[in-house]
Parts: C-alpha cells; sequence; structure tokens
C-alpha cells in the first residue's frame, strides 16, 4: 500500500488511458482505493475529466478519450501532462482487434492478452501512382520505448517473464468479477464461451450469401450486412479456421460464481508490434497483409497518439479479429482481462516514476522551464500539408536527414496566401512539431495585425518569462523582450508572428504617426540570431519580402483533391465520404480549409448531407451573395479571387439569425471591437443588459436580489451558448484565457451586412458603451488594463465618427479617457485630437457651461503644459473659472481647482506675484477640509513650492517639497512619476541653493528609475536629461554635460517621430 494519501496532483505517477466507457468501468474495477477525481483541481484548459486512485503501490489518474482515435488520444495526454507532472508512465488499457496466426506456430484467440513492444502507423506515408510508399522512420513507426520499459518488456518476452504474469492474472480476474457480482454488473464481464471463439477464411467476406436484392458482391459487403451477425447471415461454417488451442477448452465459461480454481486456462501474453490508426481494420486480407509487412500482432486506434506524447505501454485483449466478422461478443470479457493484466504488471514490476518526477518538478520549481507561449491548442483536426511542413522544416535547418547542397539555415521563413488558405494552422502545427522535436527549446506566437496587438504580445512574453523589468508596464517593451531573446543563454527558440499582413506596421513610410499608432520601425525590432528562428504568416507577399530581408515567401496553395478528402472524413468523423463527395462540395467552397471548416460545422450541427449542403449552395440567393462579397474587393482581393468564403458565411448568417437571434447581435457587436483578444466580459455585458431589459419589460422596473440571481445565472448560460455557435460556425475563436478572436474577413462582412440593414449607428453605439464602461480613467496604477483595452477603445471610436447620426456622451468621455492614456505615454499629439474630440462633443451635447465640459477643458490646459504651451493653457483656465463662478458660484471645490490650475499656468509663465495668493488660498483651503496627505492638497503645495523657488524663498519651499515628497511616497509609492515629478521639484530646489551634490544624487535617482518604467524616449526623462545637463554645466563638468545633451537630443528626436 502507498505510504501516504496523495496530497497534490504531482504525488501521481501512472496514468490509465481508456478510449471507450466499457474499458474504462473495467480499469475502474481494478483499483483498489478511489478518491474524487476534482479534488486536486487540474490545469488551465484541461478539459479532461479525472478518475484518481490506488492500484497497488501505485498512485494512478484514470482518463476516459472523449472519443475513439490517435488525435483525441494525443490531446487527451497533452492536457494530463500538464495537470500531472509527474506521470512518466502511461498504460493504454482496453479491447483490440488480434492477429489469429502472426506466425506458423503462433496462435492467438480471443481474450489473449496483447502488450506492446513497439507502434506501427501502418497507413502511414505517400501515395504515388504506382503504389503506397510507408514511411519507416523512427518518428513515423513510433518506435522504441524508454529503456525502463524496454528492460520490463524483455523480462516478459522470457518463458518465466510470461508465465509469472499469467500467473497472476487469474487473480486479478477473480478480484474484478467479485466486484461485477456485488455491483450487479458481472453479465458484461463473464467468458462468452470458448464456441464463440470463431475465425474465418480471410477472403471469405461477412456478407448476404443469397440476396439477390442486396448490392454484396464478391468483394463489398453492404450497410445491412455489417449491421447483421454472422448466425442471421448465415456465414459458412466450411470457412472456419481450425485453432490447435481451442481443442477441450471451456475457460470462464461460468456465471457470477466464478473463482480462480475454475480458471483452468488463463489467456495466453504476447509482447510485440501493435499497429494503430484512426480506421478500424475490418478487412481479413488487409490485416494479414499489413502484420506480414510490419511483424504486426494486434490493431488498435489510440496507441499512435499517446504513444508519442508519453512513455507508454499498450495492454488490449483481443476481441475479435479484425475482419468483417466483427462482434461485439467478446468487448466485455477482453476489457476485464486487459485490466487485470494492467494490474498485475502495476504490482509484478515497481517502475521508478515516482521519485523521478518528484525530482523533476522539485527542479522545475528552483529553475525556470521552457516556455510555450501559443494561445492555441494543438488542432486534432489538421491533416495534409506535410510538403510545406517538410520545407519550412529544411529552410530553418531543424531537419536531420534533409539539406540542400550549398544551403544555409535560415533565421527567416515567411507563409504567404489567401486569407483562409490555412497558413496559422500551418504554422501552428510547426508550433507542436518544434515542441517535440527540441524538448528544451521555447515557442512564442505574436499577433501582428496591428502595432497594439504587436506590443501586447511582446508584454505577455515578458510577463510569461518574467524577463527583468517585466513588471515595470512602461518600459521599451520591445526592445527589452528583443535584447533577452538574441542572448545566447536562452537556447534554441521559434518565434511565430502572425498576420503579418501590414507593411506599415514594420516599415512606416509615413513620418506622421495615425491616432494611437507608434511609427517606431517595428521590422528593425524583431530579434534576430543564430539560435533562433521566426516564421510569419502574410497575407501579403510584399510585406513577407521585407520581413525576411529578401527571401521568397513559401506560397501556401489551396488543399489538393486527397487532402480535402481526409480533411472532411475528419472534420465530419466519417470515414465513408467518398472522394467524389468530398469533391463535389470542395470544388464549390475553391479547397480552402476555412471554408471546409465551416460547411463541416453546418452539417454536423443540422445533421445533414453533403449532397444537401451543396444544393443549400446552388440554390443561394445570387443577389445576397455579391453584396457580402462586395468586401474582399475592399480589402485588396484581385478579380480572380473566388468568392466561396462569403457564400458559406451568407448561409450561417442566415441559420444563426432563425436559431439564435443573440448570437446574431453579439456577432454585429463584436464586429466593431479589435477583432483580437475580445475579452468574454464584453459579451457578457451585452447579454446581461439585454436580458435585464427583457426582465424589467416582463416584470418590474427594480428586480429583486432573487431575480437578480436568476438574471445572473441566465447570463451565463446565454453567454455560453452564444460563444458555443458563434465558434461552432468558426466565426470566433478561442484566444487564450476568456478571449475571443474575430476573423477579419468575417468582421468586414458582418459589418457590410449591417450596412445593408441600416443598423451600422445601433450597433456601433453599442460597441461604444461596453468599452466606455469598461475603459478606466489612465491612472499609473491602471495602465495593465488600459493597454489590453486600448485597441477596442480605438476601433469603437474610430465606428463611432463614421456611423455617428447624433452626437454621444460615451463617445466624448472614452475619447477624453483615451486621450489621458496618451498624455500619460507622452504621446501628446495624438492625446491632443483626441481632447479636441472630445471637447467638441460635450460642448454639442452639453454645452460651454456642463462640468463634464469644463474638466475635459482642464485636461486640455494640462496638456498644453506638457506641451510647453502655457499662454493656450491660461486661457482655458481662466475660462473654466470663469464659467464656474458664474453658473456654480456656490461650489467652492470645483472653483479651487481651476483657481490651482491658473496658478500653475502663472507660474509656468513666470508671473509669480499673480499666482502666490491663488496658490495659498488653495493649499489653506484643502489643507483645513481635506488633510495635508489628500492628493489634491498635495498638487497645490507643489504650486506653493514652485512660487517660492522661483521667488528665492529656498528654506521654505524645501520644507513644504520635502513633506509632500514623503506623503506622496506613502500613498503612491517610490516610483509612480507623480512621486518623481515632485522629487524633481525638491531636486532643484538644491541645486538653486548650491548643493549640488545632494541634487544630482536626486535627480540620477529619479533618471533610473524613469528609464526604467517610462523608458528613455519619454517627455519627463527628457526633462530629467535637462536638468543633469544644468547641474553639469554648472560645476564645470563639461563632458558629462555634452552626455546628457546628446542623450536629451536623441530622445527628443524620437518623440517628434511618435
Amino acid at each position: 500500500m502507498a505510504s501516504s494519501r496523495p496530497s497534490r496532483r504531482e504525488d501521481f505517477t501512472v496514468a490509465l488511458i481508456c478510449a471507450l466507457p466499457i474499458e474504462f468501468d473495467a480499469v475502474a474495477l481494478a483499483f483498489d482505493e478511489t478518491w474524487p477525481g476534482n479534488q486536486f483541481g487540474k490545469a488551465l484548459g484541461d478539459y479532461n475529466s479525472y478518475t484518481l486512485g490506488r492500484i497497488g503501490s501505485q498512485n494512478a489518474v484514470l482518463v476516459l478519450l472523449h472519443k475513439m482515435g490517435k488525435t483525441s488520444a494525443a490531446s487527451a495526454t497533452t492536457s494530463l501532462r500538464h495537470s500531472f507532472p509527474c506521470v512518466n508512465l502511461a498504460f493504454l488499457c482496453g479491447i483490440c482487434g488480434g492477429v489469429p496466426c502472426p506466425s506458423p506456430d503462433v496462435e492467438i484467440l480471443l481474450g489473449d492478452v496483447i502488450i506492446s513492444e513497439n507502434v506501427v502507423q501502418y497507413d502511414y506515408g505517400r501515395q504515388y501512382p504506382s503504389k503506397f510508399a510507408h514511411k519507416n522512420t523512427v518518428s513515423d513507426v513510433l518506435g522504441m520505448p524508454i529503456k525502463e520499459i524496454r528492460s520490463f518488456l524483455t523480462h516478459l518476452k522470457t518463458d518465466f517473464g510470461r508465465d509469472e504474469l499469467r500467473g497472476r492474472v487469474p487473480s486479478m480476474l477473480e478480484q474484478i468479477q467479485r466486484k461485477t457480482v456485488e455491483n450487479g454488473h458481472w453479465s458484461k464481464y463473464i467468458h462468452p464461451g470458448s464456441e464463440t471463439d470463431v475465425l474465418f477464411h480471410a477472403d471469405y467476406l461477412h456478407r448476404h450469401q443469397h440476396n439477390p436484392d442486396c448490392s454484396c458482391s464478391e468483394e463489398t459487403v453492404c450497410d445491412e450486412a455489417i449491421k447483421t451477425s454472422c448466425a442471421d447471415l448465415q456465414c459458412d461454417p466450411e470457412y472456419h479456421v481450425l485453432r490447435r488451442r481451442l481443442n477441450g477448452q471451456n475457460q470462464w465459461e461460468r456465471g457470477p460464481e466464478t473463482t480462480s480454481d475454475r480458471l483452468k486456462s488463463p489467456p495466453q501474453v504476447f509482447v510485440g508490434t501493435v499497429g494503430s490508426e484512426d480506421t478500424v481494420m475490418k478487412s481479413g486480407e488487409h490485416r494479414d497483409m499489413m502484420a506480414q509487412q510490419h511483424g504486426i500482432i494486434a490493431f488498435e486506434m489510440e496507441g499512435a497518439g499517446v504513444w508519442d506524447e508519453i512513455p507508454c505501454i499498450i495492454v488490449k485483449s483481443v476481441c475479435d479479429y479484425a475482419d468483417s466478422h466483427k462482434s461485439k461478443k467478446w468487448q466485455g470479457f477482453a476489457a476485464v482481462a486487459a485490466a487485470s493484466a494492467t494490474k498485475a504488471i502495476l504490482n509484478m514490476y515497481n517502475f521508478s516514476t515516482a521519485p523521478i518526477a518528484t525530482t523533476n518538478v522539485s527542479h522545475a520549481l528552483e529553475t525556470p522551464s521552457r516556455a510555450f507561449i501559443v494561445p492555441y491548442t494543438e488542432n486534432p483536426d489538421f491533416v495534409g500539408r506535410s510538403e510545406i511542413l517538410e520545407r519550412v522544416e529544411a529552410l530553418f535547418g531543424h531537419s536531420d536527414t534533409y539539406h540542400r547542397p550549398g544551403s544555409k539555415p535560415r533565421s527567416r521563413v515567411a507563409l504567404h496566401g489567401l486569407g483562409g488558405v490555412g497558413k496559422t494552422q500551418i504554422a501552428l502545427s510547426y508550433c507542436y512539431w518544434f515542441k517535440e522535436r527540441f524538448q528544451d527549446a521555447s515557442v512564442f506566437w505574436i499577433h501582428a495585425s496591428n502595432v497594439e496587438r504587436f506590443q501586447k504580445a511582446f508584454s505577455d512574453i515578458a510577463q510569461e518569462c518574467e524577463i527583468p523589468g517585466h513588471k515595470n508596464e512602461e518600459v521599451d517593451i520591445f526592445l527589452l523582450v528583443k535584447g533577452w531573446l538574441e542572448n545566447k543563454r536562452r537556447g534554441r527558440w521559434l518565434l511565430v508572428i502572425d498576420n503579418a499582413d501590414d507593411t506599415e506596421v514594420f516599415f512606416p513610410t509615413n513620418p506622421t504617426a495615425e491616432a494611437g499608432r507608434r511609427t517606431t520601425n517595428l521590422g528593425h525590432l524583431i530579434p534576430e540570431c543564430s539560435h533562433g528562428s521566426v516564421l510569419f504568416t502574410t497575407k501579403n507577399k510584399q510585406a513577407g519580402l521585407k520581413l525576411t530581408r529578401g527571401k521568397l515567401p513559401i506560397e501556401i496553395q489551396r488543399m489538393t483533391e486527397t487532402e480535402t478528402t481526409q480533411l472532411l472524413r475528419t472534420l465530419l468523423e466519417d470515414e465513408s465520404v467518398t472522394p467524389a463527395e468530398a469533391s463535389l462540395l470542395s470544388s464549390r467552397l475553391e479547397h480552402l480549409p476555412l471554408a471546409l471548416a465551416q460547411a463541416a460545422s453546418f452539417i454536423l450541427e443540422n445533421s445533414t448531407s453533403i449532397k444537401d449542403y451543396v444544393g443549400l449552395l446552388d440554390k443561394s440567393d445570387s443577389s445576397m451573395v455579391d453584396r457580402l462579397s462586395e468586401p474582399f474587393e475592399a480589402v485588396g482581393r484581385d478579380t480572380e479571387t473566388p468568392h466561396a468564403l462569403t457564400a458559406t458565411w451568407a448561409i450561417s448568417f442566415k441559420h444563426i439569425e432563425q436559431q439564435k437571434p443573440m448570437a446574431s447581435n453579439m456577432l454585429y457587436l463584436i464586429s466593431f471591437f479589435d477583432r483580437q483578444a475580445i475579452p468574454k466580459q464584453f459579451v457578457w455585458d451585452y447579454c446581461h443588459e439585454t436580458l435585464r431589459k427583457v426582465a424589467s419589460s416582463d416584470n418590474e422596473p427594480e428586480l429583486g436580489e432573487d431575480s437578480g440571481n436568476l438574471l445572473m445565472a441566465d447570463t451565463d448560460l446565454e453567454v455560453t451558448q452564444t460563444l458555443g455557435l458563434l465558434q461552432a460556425f468558426s466565426f470566433i475563436s478561442k484566444a487564450g484565457d476568456d478571449l475571443f478572436d474575430m476573423h477579419r474577413l468575417v468582421q468586414l462582412v458582418t459589418r457590410k451586412q449591417l450596412a445593408d440593414r441600416s443598423a451600422m449607428s445601433e450597433f456601433a453605439a453599442k460597441a461604444l458603451k461596453i468599452v466606455r464602461n469598461a475603459f478606466p480613467l489612465s491612472e499609473f496604477e491602471n495602465r495593465v488594463l488600459c493597454l489590453q483595452l486600448l485597441p477596442h477603445a480605438l476601433a469603437v471610436l474610430e465606428h463611432a465618427e463614421a456611423t455617428r447620426e447624433k452626437p454621444l456622451s460615451e463617445d466624448a468621455w472614452l475619447s477624453k479617457a483615451v486621450g489621458e492614456y496618451f498624455r500619460v505615454q507622452g504621446q501628446f499629439q495624438t492625446s491632443k485630437s483626441l481632447y479636441l474630440r472630445s471637447l467638441d462633443l460635450y460642448n454639442k451635447i452639453l454645452g460651454p457651461d456642463d462640468i463634464d465640459t469644463i474638466i475635459t477643458m482642464r485636461f486640455l490646459a494640462n496638456l498644453h503644459l506638457d506641451l510647453d504651451q502655457p499662454q493656450e493653457a491660461l486661457e482655458l483656465a481662466l475660462k473654466a473659472l470663469e464659467i464656474n463662478q458664474r453658473v456654480r458660484p456656490e461650489d467652492t471645490d470645483e472653483i479651487s481647482t481651476d483657481k490651482r490650475l491658473v496658478a500653475l499656468t502663472l507660474n509656468r509663465l513666470g508671473r509669480y506675484e499673480e499666482a502666490e495668493p491663488l496658490c495659498l488660498e488653495v493649499w489653506t483651503k484643502r489643507n483645513e477640509t481635506l488633510g495635508e496627505d489628500n492628493e489634491r492638497t498635495l498638487r497645490a503645495a507643489i504650486e506653493v513650492v514652485e512660487v517660492y523657488r522661483h521667488t528665492d524663498r529656498l528654506k521654505e519651499a524645501e520644507e513644504i517639497c520635502t513633506r509632500a515628497v514623503e506623503l506622496t511616497k506613502k500613498t503612491r509609492g517610490e516610483e509612480n512619476p507623480t512621486t518623481l515629478n515632485r522629487i524633481t521639484s525638491l531636486a532643484r530646489i538644491h541645486r538653486k541653493q548650491g548643493n549640488y551634490d545632494q541634487a544630482e544624487r536626486l535627480q540620477l535617482e529619479i533618471l533610473e528609475a524613469e528609464v526604467r518604467i517610462l523608458g528613455e524616449y519619454h517627455p519627463y526623462t527628457i526633462t530629467t536629461f535637462e536638468d543633469l545637463s544644468r547641474i553639469y554645466h554648472e560645476t564645470g563638468r563639461v563632458d558629462q554635460a555634452e552626455e546628457m545633451d546628446r542623450r536629451m537630443s536623441e530622445a527628443e528626436r524620437a518623440v517628434s517621430d511618435m
């Protein structure tokens, strides 16, 4: 027994994986003890369900796949490894099809146990005109397990080892069968009787023998025959194959009272090669051909998926002979036989997973592991594209087997082609291949549709990898991450830059920045080094050429007929899809993977057929398709570009509207956000507000507590169903935790549909309101959230202006808030345009005397001060003061705010005698009403300090400023820009006092902090360069002064380009 009950996921060392419920139930019966599967939780993004327990001394986790096949097995195993990092051994337990005579002197019967020595993907290779060529590399024939498992399997191949295992299986089987008696399920697992173990000649088909009305022939079997038993079809006993081992055998033919002393002949145990593919082997002739060619002794469907992910032993029992005469009679007994053998293996051999895993986890906690920052899980439906993947592998020099003579590995490769052709999926497949090929390498993924998304991805890398300085969000993140990746200590890495379509994002030709855009040459900030590889995907061949420094991108063509047939079979989970049916659909949809995925989603959702779906395509309203196709020409598609995507979307739009109006409205709404990283909270807010209005109109205007709780639950359900439907049609895709992406063309077509319905302004206003409610005022502490929401804020503001039927207060407020964000970032011109827009809107909506208009005037006045335009600032400040004194004379707080602003501008103009009484009045009043540590009081105090400093009352200035700095550090922190600005005031007092050492020390501390949190090119940092230059000039240190002047000039040039 285990020494103690596990207390965390890391305590589990063994995994048991099953593909069928009957296999799962059998293995669950083999556990000596079980515990709740959810008590230790699981990794984020893991959708497996687990049963936890103990078999012998091993803590084990049991998982049932959501469907059969190697792709499902691979996906589930990957998730399992994330949740249970110490699992270093997996058993794939269950049933299989056996090869009855793998060699002349070996006979395998139903119920015998098969243990894998290696796994072969027997139908994996290339189809040439004259033949099918199997791949025979280690990665294709899944080869040898780890040394410890090999040692154990070698032991089992000895007579002693097999006999030892065979001797243990009956007692384990008896334990399990006793449990089946106790729980009442014994009838599913008893031995069916040796007379039902029937083998037919390999060429004798399971078909109608004397029915002239069916389609059965000597080479084919009809659907009805497949579902009919051998007895009902009257399969001819003359074609039975006599089995030596069955003579006189009558084992395990009792009922629930079965015990070990009645088990006269336990199952044989065979160790050998197992064939694994996604198709069920149902042909005796093909079975024997594959067995002879590869040395296979059994066939199953999941081993290749698990074997490639984790050290694995396949333990399965034969339930049929992998021919057309399949029957389910033996499945139950075979399942418990495999479970019994698995338990026997665990009891007879103590695998050393636990200490190894514990050491690994401890090491992982002490040292950083490789990074894998990719926003998508591996696509189990990805097929084909092997030639493209192999070419990328060769160009990067990642291949050990293929290099062009005289060629050198590239550090950059680009994939280009039509939207929807599969570039991203190819890149994603390469990421997961690279991850497994180079176990110690890192993989990163960047969205490059715009500068904001590009910067956000760099920020995520810095945070996830804990790059020194990453917590200071205002640092120049591009240079930080670029330098970190180019450091040789990082080791090998792969960086995917997805959707690198806009040349202006990377190589801007216009020095004037658009609103919210940085004009830095991002093309020069992409890391490049000998140990790193960058893979671009782009719809723009010119962008690809520039990004790869003149190397031709790999053009991604539409899929071939063979690939589309394979893709549709995978997507529809139907191997019976014929090449003719696949061609019928794929030719309509131009062989584009995205269009085929959407078509398959519709077919599965509506339980329709390919033929019926093609009929819908052929009958669609041509004028509607023409209208929905217009955005393709608008975004640069040439005249020969097919319109198949929009034809598919038109059908899906109509279906979604009919099935769930909320989902279609949601699609319209999110089309106004930035198309990437759309927060789920936006969707929730819209659904909640919509349902609240419905509830209020149906019941009472004010909802009670119970009704409110019910509304919350209804909203959660509505959001889940809405997002589920939109994802089912591939209109949106999950991009991370509670984030979603919308395809760019889907976004354009959706907005075009709204324009045709004259509903653009309605949904643009709704999107604007949602972002307005989410976007915070740009305090330094809100910088991370502001950066995350900035792309969406810019998008809704752009649409609000284009679709505006009347001025909206949400537009005015959000313009002001985004303008303030850019002001804090030092992008003053962008900030100014947004402030002016906000002020214009407030004047139109509320009038010049409204308090919101006055507040916006104050924001603009402060910006003028940042731009060194104090006269313009004074005019705005005096205007605001005049309005407040006239309109709201009793509101002393608002009037005091305006007086402080007037005093601030007078100080900047050098009119200190006029400024002093205003400063003292406001400071005194706020000290009395708000207290000395209130931020508004501290602002007033600093204005008094400035008056005293410029009028040579330096002692008083120093006392007030020292106290203000002390209080600001307590409320704002030591490295807040506000704190640093007030320390700057103190340093300037010291300089004017002649205390240069103290002034220099403070200014150097300020500079270090500003460079770290704001960057070298921020206006505040430039001011500090200037202050230090003055200190050095005044103390005769010319060289140091010139260095400060040089850095200041360089920074000013950079700022002028922003």
